[in-house]
């Protein structure tokens, strides 16, 4: 599973590979707290499978 980040502080999309299928919602939110320093007033995140970007022009 990966975790894809909108974090507005910096205007970046974030990406976290390998995270566990087995956490909560609780425990990622945790994760990005407490290992990536993220606050998250300022983010948005979704779990997904697999990733795959399209580009819209």
């Amino acid at each position: 599973m990966k975790i894809i980040i909108l974090d507005f502080t910096d205007g970046k999309v974030k990406i976290i590979n390998n995270i566990s299928e087995n956490l909560q919602i609780e425990e990622i939110e945790d994760i990005l707290i407490d290992k990536y320093n993220l606050k998250l007033s300022n983010i948005q995140f979704m779990i997904v499978p697999e990733l795959e970007i399209e580009t819209l022009n």
